[in-house]
Formats: C-alpha cells, sequence, structure tokens
C-alpha cells in the first residue's frame, strides 16, 4: 500500500501558487488539499498549474454553512459537484451541521453518495466540531446507519468536544477508525484541537495517543488491501496555531510542525512494516 502526502493550501493562501507548489513538490508531497472557486476561469487555472507540477489534490469543501436546510442542500450540492467534477482523488467534506436533526443529516449524507456514484470520486466526510460528525457518540449513529459512510479522520475534534482523549469512548474511535479513508494529522488535547507544539515534551501523551491512533487507521488500510491512504498533516494556522501576546507572531511553525508530523507517520508505517 502506498502512502500519499497531501500539504494544506489552509495557512498558505497568502503564498503564490507557484511558490508554494515547488515548495511541496521539493519535500517529497504527492499533492495538495483544496477547495475550487466556482467560477470556471480562476478554477480552470489552478488544476493546469496543478497539472504542471505533476501534482494531485484532494478537493476540500468546508464551505457551506448555512442555518437554513434547503439552501443548505442546494449549496452542499454545487460544492460537491465542483470538486468531483475536477477529477481530484477523493473529495473531503465539510458536512452538515450539528444542530441539523439527525434525518436532516443523513439526507445530506445521502446527496453525497448519490454525487459519488454520479462521478466516480470518492466522497469522505471530516469528524470535525459544528458538523453532523461533531463527536464520536454522535457519529458512530451515523456509521451505524450508513455502513458504507467513509471517513476523514481528525480525532482532535473529538478530543476537544469530550475533553478526554477518548479513553473511555474506544468502541466509537474503532468504528471510525474502520471507516477512515483519509487522514488529517494533527495531535490536539482535551482542551484543544491542536496542541502549541507536538514536539513538545509536555504533550508525550498526546503525540503517542494520536501515533497509536494513526497506526490502526493505516493497518486498517492496509489489510483492507486499498492501493493507497491519503495523509494530510494539518496543523494550523491562527487561530488555531495561537500566537505570541501581543503580537501576531505564532507560537508554533505550521511548515516545520507538519514536517514533523509527517515524519512521525513515515516512522509508524516503516515500524509496522519491518
Amino acid at each position: 500500500m502506498e502512502l500519499k502526502f497531501i500539504y494544506p493550501r489552509w495557512g498558505s493562501a497568502d503564498v503564490d501558487w507557484k511558490t508554494f507548489l515547488t515548495k511541496v513538490k521539493t519535500h517529497g508531497y504527492d499533492g495538495v488539499e483544496i477547495d475550487l472557486p466556482l467560477d470556471k476561469n480562476p478554477k480552470a487555472e489552478i488544476l493546469l498549474i496543478l497539472k504542471d507540477f505533476d501534482l494531485e489534490f484532494v478537493g476540500q469543501h468546508w464551505e457551506t454553512q448555512e442555518a437554513d436546510f434547503d439552501k443548505h442542500k442546494e449549496r452542499f450540492k454545487k460544492h460537491l459537484y465542483n470538486l468531483a467534477e475536477a477529477n481530484p482523488i477523493l473529495v473531503n467534506s465539510h458536512t452538515g451541521m450539528d444542530f441539523f436533526s439527525f434525518d436532516q443529516n443523513a439526507e445530506l449524507l445521502e446527496i453525497a453518495q448519490s454525487i459519488e456514484a454520479d462521478t466516480k470520486i470518492s466522497i469522505t466526510h471530516e469528524t470535525h466540531r459544528s458538523r453532523f460528525s461533531f463527536a464520536a457518540h454522535i457519529c458512530f449513529k451515523f456509521l451505524e446507519a450508513f455502513p458504507s459512510l467513509k471517513l476523514t479522520s481528525d480525532l482532535s475534534h473529538w478530543c476537544c468536544v469530550a475533553e478526554t482523549l477518548l479513553h473511555n469512548q474506544e468502541k466509537a474511535v474503532l468504528k471510525a477508525i474502520d471507516h477512515t479513508y483519509h487522514i488529517h494529522a494533527r495531535v490536539g488535547s482535551s482542551q484543544s484541537p491542536q496542541v502549541i507544539d507536538p514536539r513538545d515534551s509536555v504533550y508525550i501523551e498526546e503525540l503517542n495517543q494520536f501515533k497509536t491512533w494513526w497506526r490502526l487507521m493505516l493497518e486498517k488500510a492496509q489489510t483492507s488491501k486499498r492501493d493507497f491512504i491519503t495523509i494530510t498533516p494539518e496543523y494550523g494556522p491562527y487561530p488555531y496555531s495561537l500566537y505570541q501576546p501581543n503580537t501576531k507572531m505564532p507560537l508554533g511553525d505550521q511548515w516545520e510542525i507538519n514536517q514533523f508530523i509527517k515524519s512521525e507517520i513515515l516512522t509508524v508505517w516503516n515500524t509496522m512494516n519491518r
């Protein structure tokens, strides 16, 4: 099985595309994770430069946040089709809202499954605060109802919601791992979705827990005989990365920490396959 490492555009939107993609390519990434504009011309320009750099991409949908369900549903469809039609490796979707009913969120999942069948592009749903999957025990119910549901697993959000490292929710966590098709690799804690710097020994418990989860995700993908699994090291910019007081200087360097996370996952992978 191949590990495909993907770098997020999030946090580098102020960097011009060629500079950004040159750095990503030079450091051995297979692609980038990006949203795409609905406007055809700028969308085409982005896809062309990705082709020039011979980089793949994961499409990211996050924009749909309307409280009105009917409006939300139509905008959701539009963004998923916009991404899927660009032929990404997969589409990672922030799906639904935490305040929608189970049936409303289920309808959105059914729409995504229909778009997946229509376009032949896998759509994965991120475990993320404010969405249908905002907590381990809530997502578990959807996984029971939708046996073919694919997840983008970022368990840092669940840790923050539950104020634990999920030691008392093992059944839900293992269920999510079984459904993981894309990994967002960030180290969270019981009090935040992102620790200040996972290289700091004060966070060794959190780092080790997340490495255990990542190993289980890789093992599941491997035993399922998948050709590859995509991994986005996703230490984020402000406000995920806090500023030093009275400055706009982040306490952690996004690029450096994402390289550390990538290295840690490769170490886990190499240990698995000795």
